[in-house]
């Protein structure tokens, strides 16, 4: 994935296991129920983040950031708050 400088990722959450790995960028990210750029932690290129079943989390990005995601399926995306869903706009 691909993300442009200053986006957001809001909170949210996967049924199976994500890992995540920097290419290049710098990807931000922290769990909990609500974006928050304070509590997060930067993953610099090279870094792997793995999230378990059902955590919720978010990231955001301060520079063109691009990651690879894989897992494990069934997949899907719950948002906590159901109005942050970009497919719902």
């Amino acid at each position: 994935l691909k993300f442009p400088a200053d986006y957001k990722i809001p909170a949210h959450s996967h049924p199976a296991i994500e890992h995540v790995t920097v290419i290049s960028g710098t990807f931000n990210m922290g769990t909990g129920d609500k974006l928050d750029l304070k509590q997060t932690k930067a993953l610099s290129a090279g870094s792997v983040a793995i999230m378990q079943p059902k955590t919720n989390h978010f990231a955001w990005t301060k520079t063109e950031t691009i990651v690879q995601l894989h897992g494990v399926g069934p997949w899907g995306v719950t948002y906590v708050n159901p109005a942050d869903d970009p497919r719902k706009k």
